[in-house]
C-alpha cells in the first residue's frame, strides 16, 4: 500500500557558498500529463536536460514550473572575452549611430551569452550545486504534495461515506417506490373512460413500475463506493482510474434523478451529483 499524492506542491532553496549564491524555486500545479518548464540564464542552459530528467525520474504527472538563477560573489574575478566584447562594441557603436535614441549601456553588453566566462572549476561547482539542491528541491516537493494526497484521501472518504448514506435512503424504499408507480399508472388509467385489455394493462404496469426501479443504480453505487476506497487504500499513481470512477458515479446519479419518482429520491439525486462533483475537481488534482 503506497500514499497517493497530489499534483499541487511547491519547494525553494537558496544556496550560499564562498563564490557563488544560487537560488532554486520549483511550483506543481494539477495536468493530464508531465508538463516541465525551465527558466534560468543562458549559462545554465547545459543543464537543461539533466535537471529533466530528475524530474522525470520522480514525478509523473503535474506542470511543473522551475526558476533557476545565480550570481557570483564578488570576490570571484570576471573573465571577459575580448573578441566578443570588441565584436558587440562595433555594433553598439553603429546601432548609436542609426540609431540616438537606443542607449545601449555596458552592463547590457557584459550579459550578451559569451562575453563573461567563468573558469571551468567554478562551472563545475555551479552545475554541481544546482544538481544537487534541485534533486532535493523536487524530493522536498514531492513530499509536500504527499502530505497534500493524504488530505485529498481522508476528504473523498468523507464523501464516499455520505454517498453511502444517501444511498440507504434510496434502499429503504426500493420496493416501496415500485409499487407507488404501479398504483399511480393503475389510478390514472382508471380515470380514463376506455376499456382497457386487463393483460395489457399488467404488461404496461409493468414495464412502467420497471423503469421506476432504481435498483440497478442502487447496487452500482454501493459497489462504484467500494471500488473507489479500494483504489485509494492501494494508492500510488491512481489519479487517472480515480477519474475514471468518478464518470461512472455521475452517470448513476444522472440515471438516478431521471427515475426518481417522488421528493426525497429527486433530493437524495441532487444530494449525490453535489457530491460527486466536488469529489471529481479533487480527483482531478491527484497524481
Amino acid at each position: 500500500m503506497a500514499d497517493i499524492s497530489s499534483m499541487t506542491g511547491s519547494s525553494n532553496r537558496i544556496i550560499n557558498t564562498d563564490r557563488v549564491n544560487i537560488s532554486i524555486d520549483i511550483t506543481s500545479v494539477n495536468n493530464r500529463f508531465l508538463e516541465i518548464y525551465l527558466k534560468m540564464p543562458d549559462q545554465l542552459r547545459h543543464l537543461d536536460s539533466k535537471l529533466r530528467s530528475i524530474i522525470q525520474e520522480k514525478l509523473t504527472r503535474g506542470k511543473i514550473d522551475c526558476y533557476l538563477s545565480y550570481a557570483l560573489n564578488a570576490t570571484d574575478s570576471l573573465n571577459i572575452n575580448q573578441d566578443v566584447l570588441h565584436a558587440l562594441a562595433n555594433a553598439v557603436s553603429k546601432i548609436n549611430q542609426e540609431l540616438p535614441q537606443s542607449n545601449v549601456n555596458a552592463l547590457e553588453i557584459l550579459n550578451y551569452p559569451g562575453v563573461i566566462s567563468q573558469e571551468a572549476n567554478l562551472q563545475e561547482l555551479i552545475d554541481e550545486e544546482i544538481l544537487r539542491n534541485f534533486s532535493e528541491a523536487i524530493d522536498t516537493m514531492k513530499e509536500n504534495r504527499r502530505k497534500e494526497g493524504i488530505k485529498l484521501k481522508e476528504a473523498l472518504i468523507s464523501r464516499l461515506d455520505k454517498i453511502v448514506e444517501l444511498s440507504k435512503i434510496v434502499g429503504a424504499q426500493l420496493e416501496k417506490l415500485v409499487e407507488l408507480e404501479r398504483q399511480r399508472i393503475v389510478s390514472k388509467i382508471s380515470t380514463l373512460d376506455v376499456n382497457v385489455n386487463p393483460e395489457r394493462l399488467e404488461q404496461e404496469v409493468a414495464l412502467a413500475a420497471q423503469r421506476a426501479d432504481v435498483r440497478e443504480e442502487y447496487d452500482r453505487l454501493l459497489a462504484h463506493v467500494k471500488e473507489v476506497k479500494s483504489i485509494l487504500e492501494k494508492g500510488g499513481i491512481c489519479g487517472k482510474r480515480l477519474d475514471f470512477m468518478m464518470q461512472e458515479f455521475n452517470r448513476e446519479s444522472n440515471t438516478l434523478a431521471s427515475k426518481a419518482s417522488n421528493l426525497e429520491i429527486t433530493q437524495v439525486a441532487v444530494e449525490l451529483k453535489v457530491l460527486v462533483e466536488q469529489m471529481r475537481e479533487q480527483v482531478q488534482n491527484i497524481e
